[in-house]
């Protein structure tokens, strides 16, 4: 009976640890159904949200589509109109080019008959030419060819002649030039020559320098003369400045001035000569001047003014007489050598024959 009852006992704990086994497995087998469902339960709500994104796209896309066909008819209707349009410009201008064409028809007609009516004006130009020159006229040409040639043969002697004219009144105007140099300088040949008959001869009126130095120097010493008015005009502004500056000093209020102890001993004594003493105690630190050396140097400056106003009066006094002695001297000269041309007879003929000359090259000038 133990037996029995151990080999039962036995059984059913093979048949517990069996179910416990089972019971175990499909627990698991729950869990994984669990776990599997969640994960269906996720996928189920992404599919869901999916689902949604994808209605809102499709109803945009939908609602593009729309716009895209409103944009499309209205496109169709505006590219019709702008083709019908077009089409009238294209046919406004195919019109008006026709008209350009008949018109260009025209013009070139015109063209054509001014051709022939200058043709024709050409041709009774040179026939009232020929006339005038008294060549013989012939009533028609052989070919046209030949007449046109004729033509420009006669254009093209015109033109050379006309250019043949102007090249002779510049010659005539170059020939009188060269007269009137060569008479110039035929009447300084003469003067030359009686001065250097006269420098031969040893004549005492013969002139001794060049005529051309001493107006040289007369106008050098115009221009320095010039500048000598400019200087002293310049020296009495300066003047007039300095003396009313040295008018202004108030001279009370320097004489009631309270002096200084021991300035009389510090201050060295000033003693100004010339301009260079001076520039050197103006520009001079160690020295303090005062109002009465300010006077003093003015005076001096004064003076030193009028000396050269004075010394520039005397100068210019004698540029004066010495260009007026010379100014004299030369007219003198100058008439002497006048009379003694005057009187000459190689001058006589000289002069005869450049009066001949220049009738002569008047003449020519005027053929």
């Amino acid at each position: 009976m133990k037996e029995n009852k151990e080999v039962e006992v036995l059984e059913l704990k093979k048949q517990v640890a069996a179910l416990q086994q089972k019971c175990s497995a499909k627990t698991d087998t729950i869990v994984r159904l669990g776990q599997d469902l969640e994960k269906s339960e996720t996928e189920k709500k992404a599919f869901a949200a999916r689902i949604e994104t994808l209605e809102r796209n499709l109803e945009r896309t939908e609602r593009e589509l729309q716009l895209v066909c409103s944009c499309q008819n209205d496109m169709k209707i505006k590219f019709g109109i702008e083709i019908q349009d077009l089409i009238e410009d294209v046919n406004k201008f195919k019109r008006e080019n026709q008209k350009l064409k008949s018109e260009r028809q025209e013009l070139l007609d015109e063209k054509a008959d001014l051709k022939k009516d200058c043709k024709t004006f050409r041709q009774t130009i040179a026939q009232f030419e020929v006339e005038k020159m008294g060549g013989s006229i012939r009533s028609s040409f052989s070919t046209d060819e030949d007449e046109l040639l004729r033509l420009g043969a006669h254009e093209k002697l015109q033109k050379k002649c006309k250019e043949l004219e102007s090249d002779l009144r510049s010659m005539l105007g170059i020939k009188e030039e060269l007269l009137i140099e060569r008479d110039e300088m035929q009447k300084k040949v003469v003067r030359l020559s009686n001065e250097l008959s006269y420098l031969l001869n040893g004549d005492p009126r013969r002139v001794a320098e060049d005529l051309d130095s001493l107006v040289a120097e007369n106008r050098f010493l115009k221009a320095k003369l010039n500048t000598a008015e400019e200087e002293s005009e310049s020296i009495k502004m300066t003047l007039a400045k300095y003396k009313q500056m040295a008018e202004t000093v108030n001279v009370q209020t320097m004489m009631n001035r309270s002096p200084k102890a021991g300035d009389s001993e510090e201050k060295p004594s000033v003693a100004v000569i010339n301009m260079k003493q001076i520039r050197e105690l103006l520009a001079s630190h160690a020295i303090e001047l005062d109002e009465s050396d300010y006077r003093a140097i003015t005076t001096i400056l004064l003076d030193l003014c009028n000396d050269k106003q004075m010394a520039l009066a005397h100068s210019r006094r004698a540029n004066k007489s010495v260009l007026g002695m010379r100014l004299h001297e030369v007219e003198s000269k100058l008439a002497v050598l006048d009379v003694k041309s005057r009187s000459s007879s190689p001058r006589h003929d000289t002069d005869r024959e450049i009066e001949l000359v220049v009738p002569n090259a008047a003449s020519t000038s005027s053929m």
